[in-house]
């Protein structure tokens, strides 16, 4: 009956910035982590999603938590893409920057998590290239092995991979919420 106000346009533009983190993405991880087209899209279409639900989580819970101007500035954006005027105006732009800092670290590291869970659940690990090994004289027996270094590279490239996507992804995002601010604001 009363579904409230639904914001459609958030919803469309929040689904665009979606698949385009999901395309700029798998195309990181099919690269570093030598998956397959479908493969990396699948992973990074996974992770993407998660993160963007566990984000969507977190806003929601924090918004009901803050004072009822600042939740009028965020309201005011998400909806109609502009800020009103009041007491929290001035301290947006740092709020915004501190914010995008806090959300970029954390989706990386929900991304990596979730990265690893998937090629743990699914048995898929990425082929990555063996180290090369040193046939250096005065080398023990066990650096020669290469087991702990194998999964030292392994960890390192995922986290190397998904680093990389996740600022590649942000990048385009910020620029698309740019472009849309300049298209709004005019």
């Amino acid at each position: 009956a009363d579904l409230g106000l639904i914001p459609i346009k958030a919803v469309v533009f929040q689904s665009m910035l979606l698949l385009v983190a999901i395309a700029l993405e798998a195309m990181v991880l099919r690269q570093h982590l030598r998956l397959g087209y479908q493969t990396s899209v699948q992973y990074a279409a996974t992770i993407n999603l998660l993160t963007t639900s566990l984000g969507w989580i977190a806003f929601l819970s924090l918004e009901a938590v803050l004072p009822t101007a600042l939740r009028q500035q965020i309201m005011s954006y998400v909806l109609f893409s502009r800020f009103f005027d009041n007491p929290w105006l001035d301290a947006l732009p740092v709020m915004m920057v501190v914010a995008a800092i806090v959300v970029f670290f954390a989706t990386y590291w929900v991304k990596l998590q979730g990265l690893s869970a998937l090629v743990a659940l699914l048995g898929k690990a990425p082929v990555l290239e063996a180290p090369a090994l040193s046939d250096r004289p005065g080398r023990s027996r066990s650096s020669r092995r290469g087991a702990p270094s194998a999964a030292r590279s392994r960890t390192a490239t995922y986290t190397l991979a998904v680093l990389q996507a996740n600022a590649l992804s942000f990048t385009a995002i910020v620029i698309l919420l740019f472009l849309q601010l300049q298209v709004v604001l005019p």
